[in-house]
């Protein structure tokens, strides 16, 4: 692909030119060949200029319309998109690899439906391929068009049960179609068991859901998990085809508006008042409501929304442990402590209480060791393979310069969860405390794999850079 031409070819070209210049028909051959090694010398040291060498040859030399797919590819490998796009549209014909770069050229001059559009014309021409059919899947998802994305990839299976297009295919039908995603989930978990902790609670989700003979909640759940593993696009489609099935379902209003939200904090809004203008009571509304106006900076208007969503659920330790957290975000630190103390002795015997108290005080700072280490010995003692407590503990032992035992509670935490992704985090945060910049990178990647778009994954990508920089500096 990225030879022009052979040096075997070249005496086949001059000996034309030369018969042509006897013949009368072409009156510069000199400039021909000049031209031909020009390009010959910008390609083997891969100058920027072999491609407009050779759309010179192509323009002088009408009859070897291959020159012009060459000249594409030459600025192509030059990044040079506009060229390339030129270049391969002079052609009459392109061969099916220039076909495949034309599309490449338009997807990356930011011309996705021409992209498209050629692949399709790709389809029609040679016939569906492998390579392809990747494409243009890969691009329908970048449009949102799931239903021709659908068929794509079930067409790329034919030719190659890859469990990561398989995955693909159950996330898309998950958002699209539920009840068509579980077997290609199931196969690819089959086909890839690494991957069966992100397929197995979607599929079930989806076939418990399906139990109720109920279209629109079936959507619902599925949006459900498939905001758990963070792939808010997907998630938003399916609470979307939920609300068009039914339009006075407050909770799929409620979902959707937080979907939104994810994809873009300044939306939203319309659709959880939506929701709360069908079920005022609705918790899910109330709740996503007051994470709106939290992400808007009104603190006041957050606190009365989840207030009602607390007084709706009131054994709901996040949801009591969210209003405490407003009331310290609005600077009375010792309000909000005493918020929490008062979960704790709504909530005696649950660890997430003392837990939701350990945190408070590290990120705060605040009473490490008088209140934080109690609350954290506590939530273990009630909890002893809780990852989240174990993280707890962990974490106030960091805080208290303790790198030893701080180390071992964050790997119990991991060794009752592998993917409980805030210890990833902390032990990456502890390894670079030590400078143990292998094992501080391996954590820190994992929880940008297992958490993307959120804010852990946020504070993941933060310490690698800093660490990274500092490095670099030394």
């Amino acid at each position: 692909m990225n030879k022009f031409f052979s040096d075997a070819l070249l005496p086949k070209i001059l000996g034309i030119v030369m018969i042509l210049t006897l013949s009368g028909i072409a009156l510069r051959p000199h400039r021909i060949t000049r031209g031909f090694e020009l390009a010959r010398q910008a390609q083997k040291i891969n100058f920027p200029d072999a491609a407009r060498q050779l759309a010179a040859l192509a323009v002088q030399l009408p009859y070897r319309a291959d020159l012009w797919q060459q000249a594409a590819f030459a600025a192509l490998a030059q990044q040079d998109f506009p060229a390339a796009i030129k270049y391969f549209t002079q052609a009459e014909t392109l061969s099916p690899a220039g076909m495949l770069a034309l599309g490449d050229a338009y997807q990356q001059n930011g011309e996705l439906a021409a992209a498209i559009q050629t692949w399709e014309e790709f389809n029609n021409q040679f016939g569906p391929s492998e390579e392809n059919l990747a494409r243009l899947a890969n691009a329908y998802r970048l449009q949102d068009n799931y239903a021709s994305a659908i068929t794509a990839l079930k067409e790329l299976s034919t030719f190659n049960l890859q469990p990561s297009n398989l995955y693909q295919l159950g996330l898309l039908l998950a958002a699209h179609n539920p009840a068509a995603a579980p077997p290609y989930l199931r196969q690819a978990a089959e086909l890839d068991p690494g991957i069966k902790a992100l397929t197995q609670p979607l599929a079930f989700a989806i076939q418990r859901a399906l139990q109720r003979d109920e279209p629109a909640y079936a959507f619902l759940n599925a949006g459900q998990e498939l905001a758990n593993q963070n792939r808010w696009p997907l998630a938003a489609h399916a609470f979307e085809r939920a609300v068009e099935l039914r339009p006075d379902y407050a909770e799929a209003w409620a979902y959707l508006g937080e979907a939104r939200q994810q994809l873009d904090p300044a939306s939203g809004r319309d659709a959880l008042e939506n929701a709360l203008e069908l079920d005022p009571q609705s918790f899910a509304a109330n709740t996503f409501m007051a994470l709106y106006w939290q992400r808007q900076g009104n603190i006041e208007a957050s606190k009365t929304y989840i207030q009602h969503a607390a007084a709706l659920d009131p054994n709901n330790i996040p949801i009591q442990s969210y209003l405490a957290e407003l009331v310290a975000q609005a600077g009375d630190l010792g309000a909000a402590k005493d918020f929490y103390q008062h979960i704790i002795a709504d909530s005696p015997n649950r660890s997430l209480a003392y837990q939701a108290m350990a945190e408070f005080c590290v990120r705060y700072n605040l009473e490490i060791a008088e209140t934080g280490l109690p609350a954290a010995r506590q939530a273990v003692l009630l909890a002893p393979k809780d990852a989240g407590a174990l993280d707890a503990m962990g974490q106030i032992l960091l805080r208290l310069g303790d790198q030893l035992n701080a180390e071992r509670f964050f790997l119990r935490s991991l060794r009752s969860d592998a993917d409980y992704a805030p210890a990833h985090l902390h032990l990456g945060w502890l390894y670079i405390l030590k400078d143990e910049g292998v094992q501080a990178r391996d954590h820190l990647a994992k929880v940008l794999e297992l958490a993307p778009n959120t804010a852990t994954a946020d504070h993941a990508q933060r310490l690698l850079e800093d660490y990274l920089t500092r490095k670099s500096g030394k």
